[in-house]
């Protein structure tokens, strides 16, 4: 499965062996993007072996937090069943809250290998007004 970025939606990328998810989440309709998400992941994910979690976030609202929650927990579950599941939450070296987001779910990660990866500011990237 490949969706492709929106002006409110990430680039998301699910596979037998990976799922990358790059951009800004704040759906008008967090149901409609979650859904299919997790229906997908559902099926792709083996039930033995390795899986490797990519995340490249530069924002997402609350109701996106609650799907990122569930997202984690299906991880959890997959990791305490057998699976080898490794997660690697990048973030930009001048976003804060994206790191901090990335230790608050990294706390709930127990099973899974939890990695924040610092990757160098973006000058002249998106202007993050907040």
């Amino acid at each position: 499965m490949q969706l492709a970025a929106t002006q409110r939606t990430p680039l998301i990328e699910i596979s037998a062996t990976n799922c990358r998810i790059v951009g800004e989440c704040y759906p008008e309709n967090i149901q409609e993007f979650s859904s299919p998400v997790m229906t997908e992941l559902k099926g792709a994910v083996p039930d033995s072996g390795e899986y490797k979690v990519e995340l490249e976030l530069f924002y997402f609202n609350s109701s996106s937090a609650k799907f990122f929650f569930d997202f984690f927990e299906f991880f959890e579950e997959k990791a305490e069943a057998g699976v080898s599941v490794s997660v690697n939450w990048n973030y930009r070296a001048d976003d804060d809250t994206m790191l901090e987001a990335g230790e608050d779910f990294a706390e709930d990660m127990i099973q899974c290998k939890f990695e924040l990866v610092e990757m160098p500011s973006e000058a002249g990237a998106d202007a993050e007004g907040e």
